[in-house]
């Protein structure tokens, strides 16, 4: 096991064999108990484990490794708290509700979560194995005021819309949401580029930019606006009110209304 650690240079095959290890012991328990209480806390924990395990071998504690890691600590921290509790208060996550019983149907999922962790923490991995100079650059500053917009904007939203619907309200037209119609996944890219133009400035090579995009594309193409759009429009595209909201407002960057 050191050897194979001390061969992995840039901690990519240790970070892999981390995250599918985590994902499939998820899954197990998940498959055997037919329950969706762990897959949001699966995905989000092992990006806290992958930042500290590779900040850790990195062994350079330096303030931008540091601080690099605290925000995806902080990201996973804080967006795994609010799904746990949310899985809590709603019960069953209705999108697993066609493949939760189906074995090959539901691993498929924690394959495609598999990717989501390992790719998106691409930037971070390849940084935590370099060493980093100690000063914060500009570039990196950029960075980081992206991570604190997208954070502040994910959280926001999501506080906004949980609290909208627990009182029973139709779609969500408060705070952000007023804006966009998804601006919690808009605050999502943001920070992830944020976190790549942080790692980039310190050596992370370019291609590492797999990770933000690959979350985009996710959202925006996969398993995010399309499904919430799709359901919306079940749930709602008979009401004139919906509709005109839904015109009238950007689909993920916000923007103003353009309502008369």
């Amino acid at each position: 096991m050191v050897n194979f650690i001390e061969n992995d240079e840039n901690f990519i095959l240790v970070s892999l064999l981390i995250t599918v290890c985590m994902q499939l012991s998820f899954f197990a328990i998940a498959y055997k108990l037919q329950i969706d209480k762990v897959t949001d806390f699966a995905g989000t924990a092992n990006f806290l484990v992958l930042a500290i395990i590779t900040l850790w071998l990195g062994e350079d504690y330096s303030y931008p490794k540091i601080l690099g890691s605290l925000m995806v600590i902080l990201w996973s921290l804080r967006l795994g708290i609010y799904l746990s509790y949310r899985i809590i208060v709603w019960g069953e996550d209705n999108r697993f509700d066609e493949m939760r019983s189906k074995f090959w149907s539901f691993l498929g999922f924690w394959v495609y979560q598999i990717l989501w962790v390992f790719l998106t923490s691409l930037p971070l991995i390849y940084f935590n194995s370099l060493e980093a100079p100690t000063e914060l650059t500009i570039i990196a500053a950029v960075g980081t005021i992206m991570f604190i917009v997208g954070f502040t904007m994910e959280a926001w939203a999501d506080y906004t819309k949980f609290n909208h619907k627990l009182y029973g309200n139709k779609w969500c037209t408060a705070g952000l949401w007023k804006y966009s119609r998804h601006p919690n996944y808009f605050g999502n890219i943001v920070l992830w580029f944020g976190i790549f133009i942080f790692c980039f400035t310190y050596g992370a090579p370019l291609w590492t930019i797999i990770g933000p995009l690959w979350t985009t594309f996710l959202l925006v193409f996969v398993s995010g606006l399309p499904f919430l759009e799709a359901s919306a429009d079940k749930k709602y595209g008979n009401d004139p009110e919906y509709l005109k909201y839904k015109d009238n407002t950007s689909i993920l960057i916000p923007w103003f209304n353009s309502s008369k």
